[in-house]
């Protein structure tokens, strides 16, 4: 996840102007009936009902080591492989917990599918990003049994072990910034992976993993399911949470705050990326506002009107009145970082600097 301190500095600022014990505390499996065969609908019925933001990403593709130009002081052409890596890692964040206590053992592991659940975004205490209740849930192909006893053994930071939902899972705890982070950790089978923010967020998925029938997340008569490609390898979905306009300042509700694009009414976006289509992201931005089609650059989709959206060769259309599609060429790297950290805070997760 592309997430640069100086890149946060320019996208609020042009914003603003403009487990079981102590000992051995690691999950243990519930089942291994659920197994590498998971698809997206079951993956988005285990989601709880207030669910605001999704992000997918499809494999296969393989856990890597590293993310792809973090280091780069300069700007280059970037490859298809660096490319797809920084895409694949947006609903996989969580699992970088402890300095990458879990990630380093799946490195090379294959991966079916991943998806991330969000909603309740708040500021952070002082700077970082914005914390928020979650869970990653990736499912691989690779049998991860070896790992996850790998884990076991050398997780000894675990705050603690707890059982929610009759899981065994792993509570850990970390300073982020002004922030402590609780992150809990769950593998309901060797095929799947869960990563949480939250005790009742992850509670919930849980709860419905194991049979429990409830409202869906994100329900299907949405107006954004019409403007997202679920068969593309890359996508998201926000659908505004109105009930949280007072504690989420990424909300376009309420008027100017630190990191939102104002808009009382807002509806919600998508994103879409599919190597299969070309080098070429689009993020579809709606709202009850039909005029917005003749200001698209005062939305999300102009990316705060900052220099460093010049390289994404930003192109806009109008789809019908109220919806409007921004599309940006993914060639270079600073381009690409840019447009990620800018995406990932249009979907709730910015950073303060």
């Amino acid at each position: 996840m592309i997430k640069s301190a100086s890149l946060a500095v320019i996208l609020v600022c042009s914003i603003a102007l403009h487990a079981a014990s102590r000992a051995n505390p690691v999950a243990a499996r519930t089942s291994n009936a659920i197994g590498a065969s998971v698809d997206l609908e079951q993956l988005m019925s285990w989601l709880p009902a207030d669910t605001e933001t999704i992000t997918v990403a499809r494999g296969p593709f393989v856990v890597a080591s590293t993310t792809p130009g973090e280091n780069d002081t300069q700007d280059r052409a970037i490859s298809d492989k660096d490319l797809f890596q920084n895409f694949e890692e947006l609903p996989l964040a969580l699992l970088q917990l402890k300095n990458g206590l879990l990630a380093k053992r799946l490195e090379g592991k294959r991966i079916n599918l991943a998806i991330e659940g969000a909603a309740h975004f708040r500021p952070p205490a002082g700077l970082g990003e914005m914390p928020y209740e979650g869970c990653a849930i990736a499912v691989f192909s690779d049998d991860i049994h070896t790992e996850i006893a790998s884990f076991a053994k050398d997780s000894r930071s675990a705050l603690k072990g707890e059982r929610i939902e009759n899981q065994d899972v792993s509570v850990f705890q970390e300073k982020l910034e002004q922030d402590t982070w609780t992150t809990f950790v769950a593998f309901p089978s060797d095929h799947v992976i869960l990563v949480a923010t939250d005790r009742n967020y992850l509670a919930e998925v849980l709860a419905r993993l194991q049979g429990k029938n409830g409202q869906r997340a994100l329900p299907n008569d949405l107006p954004e399911w019409r403007y997202v490609r679920t068969d593309a390898r890359f996508w998201g979905l926000r659908h505004y949470d109105k009930s949280q306009t007072q504690t989420d300042p990424t909300l376009p509700f309420g008027g100017r705050k630190s990191a939102n694009f104002p808009d009382e009414r807002a509806i919600g976006l998508t994103f879409v990326f599919d190597p299969q289509s070309g080098r070429s992201a689009t993020i579809t931005y709606l709202s009850g506002d039909e005029s917005i089609g003749t200001k698209p650059s005062e939305s999300p989709l102009g990316m705060a009107r900052a220099p460093e959206a010049k390289g994404l060769d930003i192109k806009y259309r109008e789809l019908s009145p109220g919806v409007v599609e921004g599309a940006y060429s993914l060639e270079h790297l600073q381009a690409v970082q840019f447009f990620l950290f800018v995406l990932e805070g249009t979907l709730g997760h910015a950073i303060y600097l």
